[in-house]
């Protein structure tokens, strides 16, 4: 989600390495993108809880994304939500044009499914 939001690859500037998968335990995530739609803000940061059992489940997702899709591309009318969506693109594309973002990308920063194995996390207790 938050890739979608900025137009960039989280955390792509750092190693993806045990010290970035720690942070993430603990919680620190990607900076929430200026002009971001407050609705979509709120979900993003539910997807990221913590607690797995504080996520929306998939059932969740797709009940709400589909009703998002209706009321931004099927609705007559405009609404607050399609407005703050429209808003939001503008400004993303704006700023990729205005800020010429050429990602580099670290040499560590590994964007494929793999396996992380970080036996040190697993004895830390993340939840204290």
């Amino acid at each position: 989600m938050w890739t979608l939001s900025s137009g960039i690859r989280p955390f792509c500037n750092r190693p993806h390495d045990i010290k970035l998968a720690a942070e993430i335990c603990f919680g620190h995530r990607p900076e929430i993108v200026d002009g971001t739609p407050n609705v979509y803000n709120q979900l993003m940061t539910q997807c990221w809880h913590s607690d797995p059992l504080k996520r929306p489940t998939a059932s969740q997702l797709y009940e709400l994304l589909g009703s998002w899709v209706t009321a931004i591309c099927d609705e007559p009318t405009q609404s607050e939500l399609s407005d703050q969506f429209d808003i939001a693109e503008e400004k993303k594309f704006s700023d990729l044009e205005k800020n010429n973002f050429n990602q580099n990308i670290h040499s560590n920063a590994f964007y494929t499914s793999r396996l992380l194995y970080f036996p040190e996390l697993i004895d830390s207790n993340i939840d204290k």
